[in-house]
């Protein structure tokens, strides 16, 4: 241990000399080489752009917060500063979202105008995205989500990287060192000038995660006192590391052209320990994960002041392998799960945007491919696999007109095909209203939505059933938002209800051949309500920023009873809290800075029915404690910051998914250089 820590610092004074002396060596080149860029002219439209988010509900994390979670997972970014709901399987392991009470697939997330969700599973695992890789998040909340594509019940989680066009030389290092011999190493390299950009980040995380917690589903009886014992254990065979890297090319060669190139390569492997109920040995029933990932995208925007035509390409390919071994004795390792398989989905989009005197029009086609080949490698593979492929193709039209620049109205329309086949016709009408000069609005919208069974669901061995229907929601959104200025300080609010009736619901259920199947529910039906506050200002040289989410989420199933003993009807949805919050608070004065991040879930169920008589069907409210402190120094072109965060302040004991163990009170140290 003692000596990775030395190797840490050994690389990090090591990077800062060559930093040094880079930074003389371009200072130098820079005098010889001074650049003239010429007066950039953008044809755009303040108002007009506004009216094509008329009546939407959107988001974005702010920069802030963005900082002081680089170190994170797109989970714990998520789960802190958004009203959604994140499902973690443990630290480490799969984290999965729920928007709005919707189900993982129902959540989209878009990288640079490519989908992330698998065309498989439907979902993305939030927690193999680093925030490292990013430098814009922003929601787009229930219907605002069409603009993006269909499918997202729930909502979209927008992922964005850019340019910087005043950049000459510039990047940052990270080392950090954590409770359960977790370490973190990044790194960023930018670098061009007016017409060229590069921007080049590597990451690699690594934890041994074996965290000790007391574990309440295991217990022995105190003959004496008749107390229930509970043993302390390890959360063995639970490690798990991750490294990639992200290369970005931006061109600029004149005013009215930009061409980007994006690629992002990463590795996944990781250990899934034993439930909370398993009583064998440390040995036995070891999970072991693995994954590639290789995504890639190619965009041209030009500029015409009649219009903006935009070419974007790109594709997202994963391979996965998973395997259920047991450690014999003095023979090999006993095999019991042996799964492979890999998924590609191709992505093309053009779209053209004018602006006119009275109108703004957008229009456009998207189509993607999509390809899956799953095999399990232990059983007969026309049993236990399939290889398909699937054809997804819509065009839509957007239509925006801004009255008085008080009244904004927008009409879109999609259409979808699947393998050349009409399918959905999707209308979303929403409006916006500015009724007095300070910065208030009122908002409202209404669309239809649709979302395909995922691949698995239609295909999966055994299991899959070919004859569900897509699922078609009906969303409405209303609310109000706006901000106040009162001398030094700046308030922000927002505020939206939201209701969705979404027919024929894809759910998993057990058979009596032994083995799950998706069915269709009649309908779901979600409502809820969102608030967002937020101040930031300054009291002497205390410069303070505020921000806090709540939810109120209702997602209550209106199936007919499947049996006579069904009592899931009219009942909350498993594992989706009916009030969930989170607030941030940030103070920073002469380069100290500290930061509080709350959070808390009401109680989530972990049946149909809501059963609350047994203490496996609840998981009980928590609330969650972080506390960073740190300490930023600036030295010439450097900037050294160092940071201790503390997860799990209180040492709460809590439980995000059934038999799934969550570490307590816990520490990591990070050392940063900007330059």
């Amino acid at each position: 241990m003692y000596i990775k820590v030395r190797l840490h610092i050994f690389l990090l004074l090591t990077l800062l000399i060559i930093i040094e002396k880079s930074e003389t060596l371009f200072a130098q080149q820079l005098t010889k080489d001074t650049i003239k860029i010429k007066t950039v002219e953008i044809f755009a439209d303040k108002v007009a752009i506004k009216a094509e988010t008329a009546g939407q509900t959107t988001s974005k994390i702010d920069s802030l917060s963005m900082r002081t979670s680089m170190t994170s997972s797109l989970s714990e970014l998520v789960a802190k500063n958004t009203p959604i709901f994140i499902k973690e399987y443990g630290r480490g392991a799969m984290a999965t979202a729920s928007f709005r009470g919707t189900a993982p697939s129902h959540t989209q997330v878009s990288w640079n105008g490519i989908l992330l969700n698998s065309p498989m599973l439907g979902m993305v695992d939030f927690s193999m995205i680093p925030v490292y890789f990013t430098d814009d998040v922003s929601l787009l909340h229930g219907a605002a989500s069409m603009k993006n594509g269909s499918g997202a019940l729930g909502g979209t989680v927008i992922l964005n990287n850019k340019a910087d066009w005043g950049n000459r030389f510039s990047g940052k290092a990270l080392s950090g060192y954590g409770s359960f011999s977790s370490f973190d190493e990044f790194i960023q390299i930018n670098g061009g000038n007016g017409n060229l950009q590069s921007q080049t980040r590597l990451f690699y995380n690594y934890s041994a995660n074996d965290f000790t917690f007391k574990n309440k589903f295991i217990a022995d009886i105190d003959p004496e006192t008749g107390q229930y014992l509970y043993p302390t254990q390890h959360n063995s065979n639970a490690d798990y590391k991750n490294y990639g890297i992200l290369q970005e090319i931006y061109s600029r060669p004149n005013n009215s052209n930009f061409l980007t190139l994006r690629y992002w390569g990463q590795r996944n492997e990781r250990s899934i320990p034993q439930l909370l109920t398993n009583e064998t040995a440390e040995n036995s029933n070891i999970n072991r994960q693995k994954e590639d990932a290789h995504r890639a995208t190619i965009e041209w925007k030009h500029y015409h002041k009649k219009g903006t035509l935009i070419l974007n390409g790109g594709f997202n390919l994963q391979q996965s392998a998973y395997q259920l071994k047991n450690k014999i004795s003095g023979t090999s390792d006993q095999t019991v799960i042996d799964t492979h398989s890999q998924f590609a989905v191709w992505n093309g989009k053009v779209s053209w945007n004018s602006t006119f005197d009275w109108i703004t029009i957008s229009t456009g086609i998207d189509a993607n491919r999509q390809t899956v080949d799953a095999k399990n490698l232990l059983r007969n593979e026309n049993e236990s696999s399939y290889d398909v492929s699937r054809w997804e193709m819509s065009l839509y039209g957007n239509f925006s007109k801004n009255i008085d620049n008080k009244y904004f109205i927008n009409l879109f329309l999609r259409q979808e095909l699947t393998d050349g086949q009409l399918r959905a016709f999707l209308p979303m009408v929403s409006a916006e209203w500015r009724p007095f000069e300070q910065n208030f609005y009122l908002i409202g919208s209404i669309a239809k939505n649709y979302h395909q069974p995922t691949l698995n669901d239609l295909y999966y061995q055994p299991g899959g059933n070919p004859n569900l229907k897509a699922e078609v929601g009906l969303q409405t959104d209303f609310g109000f938002g706006g901000a106040i200025q009162y001398g030094q300080w700046e308030f922000n609010y927002a505020v939206s209800g939201y209701a969705s009736a979404i027919d024929n619901w894809i759910i998993w259920l057990p058979t009596f051949q032994g083995y799950w199947e998706p069915f269709n529910m009649r309908r779901v039906n979600s409502t809820g309500t969102e608030l967002n506050l937020g101040a930031k200002g300054h009291w002497k040289n205390l410069q303070i920023r505020m921000n806090g989410n709540y939810a109120y989420t209702r997602s209550i199933n209106r199936d007919n009873p499947r049996n006579w003993a069904d009592e899931s009807i009219g009942k909350q949805l498993p594992y989706i809290p009916l009030h969930s919050a989170n607030f941030t608070l940030n103070l920073s004065s002469k380069g100290y800075y500290a930061t509080w991040l709350w959070n808390y879930y009401s109680e989530r169920f972990t049946t149909s029915s809501n059963d609350k008589e047994s203490e496996m069907g609840v998981l009980y409210p928590y609330f969650m404690n972080n506390f960073h402190v740190g300490k930023s120094i600036q030295r010439d072109k450097l900037t050294y910051n160092i940071e201790l965060k503390i997860n799990n302040l209180f040492n709460e004991d809590y439980r995000t998914v059934l038999q799934r163990p969550m570490p307590g009170r816990n520490y990591s140290v990070f050392f940063r250089i900007d330059f």
